[in-house]
């Protein structure tokens, strides 16, 4: 980490929720908050106008469009990641936020001290999903069928050194051009790598692979 604060948007129609969030944070020196926003435009504008390395969104508030955003923020190449805050915990809706482009989850339940290495591993680049939602997460994104599961973590193929490097890259949220870039090889090589990953762990999306490098320890 660098000695530059972590610059933060906090978005929520909430007001308590927003003041509570700050009085937390303020005594952080690592973390600066540099705005709030109380909708999804708002949201937007903040993190076009301010440039903060976290946007922490209440995800649960329909005012924020949360999906809108985090897709809105991927798709104009703004380097701000985003953190999410469910007070449901909803894995459907947040499996949805992590494929769009959120970068983590935390639970409103959560105590300062776990929303702080949130808050920090999503600004390294790591994707940030709390342990205990990893075994639902990784049922339901297999199906739902516990013998599925089983397999995912008793019967992969063992990786190899290679593979384990471009998952490690995928888990911190790479495209497949950026981790042909840090890796010195061409996408096509990346895509095979990536298909043999896929195989081994008896997957089929990225979002399956990246849970399992977190459950597994993998991240970049």
């Amino acid at each position: 980490m660098d000695g530059n604060p972590i610059k933060v948007v906090v978005a929520s129609p909430h007001r308590l929720f927003r003041e509570g969030l700050r009085q937390i944070l303020k005594e952080e020196r690592r973390i600066e908050i540099v705005g709030e926003a109380v909708d999804g435009a708002k949201a937007i504008t903040a993190v076009k106008q301010l440039k903060p390395s976290v946007l922490l969104m209440d995800i649960s508030a329909p005012e924020m469009k949360g999906n809108e955003v985090i897709a809105t923020i991927r798709s104009q190449g703004l380097e701000t990641r985003v953190l999410v805050l469910s007070g449901s915990m909803d894995h459907e809706m947040i499996s949805k936020s992590l494929r769009i482009g959120a970068k983590g989850c935390v639970s409103k339940d959560a105590n300062s001290e776990h929303l702080l290495k949130a808050i920090q591993a999503v600004h390294d680049g790591e994707l940030w999903i709390q342990r205990k939602t990893l075994a639902r997460f990784l049922d339901e994104e297999l199906g739902g069928h516990a013998s599925s599961y089983d397999d995912f973590y008793l019967h992969k193929s063992e990786l190899t050194p290679r593979e384990r490097e471009v998952l490690s890259c995928l888990s911190g949220g790479c495209s497949n051009k950026e981790i042909a870039q840090k890796l010195f090889i061409s996408e096509k090589t990346v895509k095979t790598h990536l298909n043999s990953i896929f195989r081994k762990l008896r997957v089929t999306r990225r979002l399956q692979a990246i849970l399992y490098a977190i459950d597994r320890g993998m991240t970049a």
